[in-house]
C-alpha cells in the first residue's frame, strides 16, 4: 500500500452498507412537576408544556418555595422520552429525597 491509501481488504462486497445516522434532535430542557394534593395527598407527576428558560427556572424555584406541595425537577427532554415511565414511578413514592432524585441520575431537583 502506498502511504495515505486506505485498506479495504476486510469489507466484502455482501456486506451491507450502513446507513447514513438520523440527525440527531437538538437537546431542550424540561421540567417535571411533583404535586401533592392537600386535602386528599395524592402524588401527581406531570412534565410541563412550556420551553425552558432562566427566567421560568426562577419563578419554578420561588413558586416551590411558597408551596411545599409542588417540587420541580428539570431534565433533558430525551431523558425524559426514554425513561419517562421510570422516573415517573419513583417521583410519585410518597417520600422522595435527593438522594432518590441523584440515583435516578440526569435530574436536577430545583
Amino acid at each position: 500500500m502506498d502511504a495515505g491509501e486506505l485498506c479495504d481488504c476486510r469489507r466484502t462486497e455482501r456486506e451491507p452498507r450502513r446507513p447514513e445516522q438520523e440527525p440527531r434532535k437538538p437537546m431542550r430542557l424540561m421540567a417535571i412537576c411533583r404535586e401533592i394534593d392537600k386535602d386528599t395527598g395524592r402524588i401527581a407527576v406531570y412534565p410541563l408544556k412550556m420551553e425552558i428558560d432562566d427566567r421560568i427556572l426562577g419563578a419554578l424555584k420561588v413558586r416551590a418555595t411558597m408551596n411545599p406541595e409542588l417540587r420541580y425537577f428539570v431534565l433533558v427532554s430525551a431523558r425524559w422520552e426514554k425513561y419517562g415511565t421510570v422516573i415517573a414511578g419513583i417521583l410519585k413514592r410518597r417520600s422522595v429525597t435527593r438522594a432518590d432524585a441523584d440515583n435516578i441520575g440526569g435530574i436536577v431537583e430545583l
